[in-house]
């Protein structure tokens, strides 16, 4: 069983890729928060509120980074409603997070558990801050996987995807580490969208976890009608956590390398293609592999 941390802004997206994560067979040894689509304060209490749905108040959960390193503070997107889980209203959990800050976790968990894979699904704050204070992650940390970035066409800007915008500074710290990397760009994700059609096909309501997606995905379905035309679903965090459960959700992988734009104009927050082979890419999606994984997600009663 792969052990790995999931570190969050927890929006509706996020959430599917927790569900995906824990009812998929990852051995989740902790979750860590952060500010990004909507504040570390409510993506805590989602994280909190989405583990005891699902049964699973047994993963520690780590409040991290209120705002970026550099960068002020921005909005995350209504996609994800008032509360970032599409407004749906998850009964309380009966705990709250740990005492220890995310960053501190981060690094905690890699000690006792070395190789492990690091997903993260949210600006790279905690993580930058991680590997600034403890520089061993480097030896102890298996992989970074890390759902960010856009190759040609962003979704926050022209340019830029909102993950790594929302934080620049901390996602090139984290591309200056020596720690293995894989990126899930926004770009070729978009290929692989699911209409509402077809997402109320395959996601059964009669399943509590399937009806809490669907119920989710409703908010952001509008959102993308009003955007792009049209009644769909797009998973970029999923499709992260997937990859980790299934590498054969990749279908394309390049190696090569990004730097962020970080001078304050257009192209701010742009992940840039460059020289060099610091990381894996990936360009394309094996989209049954992936729709075949969120299936068993929301099977399992």
């Amino acid at each position: 069983m792969k052990k790995v941390i999931i570190d969050t802004d927890c929006g509706v997206d996020d959430a599917v890729a927790i569900l995906m994560a824990i009812r998929n067979g990852l051995d989740v040894k902790g979750i860590t928060t952060l500010s990004g689509n909507t504040n570390v304060d409510q993506v805590t209490e989602n994280v909190l509120r989405v583990l005891h749905f699902a049964g699973r108040d047994d993963i520690p959960v780590f409040k991290g980074a209120s705002r970026p390193l550099i960068s002020d503070l921005i909005e995350g997107a209504p996609v994800h409603g008032r509360n970032g889980l599409g407004d749906v209203e998850l009964p309380p959990a009966n705990r709250t997070c740990s005492d220890v800050s995310a960053p501190e976790a981060i690094y905690g968990i890699a000690k006792e558990n070395p190789g492990i894979t690091l997903i993260t699904i949210g600006p790279l704050t905690n993580v930058a801050m991680a590997i600034n204070l403890h520089p061993e992650l480097k030896n102890l940390l298996g992989e970074i996987v890390s759902m960010g970035g856009a190759l040609y066409k962003g979704n926050v800007t022209r340019f830029a995807e909102f993950n790594f915008y929302f934080d620049p500074e901390a996602a090139q710290f984290v591309f200056d580490s020596d720690i293995p990397l894989t990126v899930i760009p926004w770009d070729p994700i978009l290929e692989n969208v699911i209409l509402e059609e077809e997402l109320k096909r395959i996601i059964p309501e009669d399943s509590k976890i399937g009806k809490l997606i669907l119920d989710m995905e409703k908010t952001s379905i509008g959102f993308m009608e009003g955007f792009y035309g049209v009644r769909q679903s797009v998973f970029p965090d999923p499709f992260a956590v997937s990859y980790v459960i299934n590498p054969e959700v990749a279908k394309s992988v390049i190696t090569g390398n990004m730097r962020m734009e970080l001078n304050y104009n257009v192209m701010r927050g742009a992940s840039v293609l460059a020289e060099g082979e610091r990381m894996k890419i990936v360009t394309a999606f094996n989209f049954d592999v992936f729709k075949n994984i969120l299936v068993k997600t929301v099977s399992k009663k």
